[in-house]
């Protein structure tokens, strides 16, 4: 008999944070663009895990795309 083996808890999708890949998906960005905008401090609000893996946030993502976003013509705040 072997060691049962258990599976690492995954996060509810809606709450999981975002990769920078599906960030800029999300917001119709290239992952350049996305980069560019994080090392401005102008993008979303970021989670630094490492010194090469960020995550965002979907509610701080949810907030920078309400911010950044038109309507009739107006511009953003």
């Amino acid at each position: 008999m072997g060691v049962a083996k258990s599976r690492p808890q995954v996060a509810e999708p809606k709450r999981r944070a975002l990769t920078p890949s599906e960030t800029a998906e999300r917001l119709r960005l290239s992952n350049r663009d996305l980069a560019r905008l994080r090392h401005r401090g102008e993008g979303p609000a970021f989670v630094a895990l490492s010194r090469k893996t960020v995550r965002y946030l979907r509610s701080s993502v949810d907030e920078w795309e309400s911010r950044h976003t038109t309507w009739n013509g107006d511009r953003p705040a």
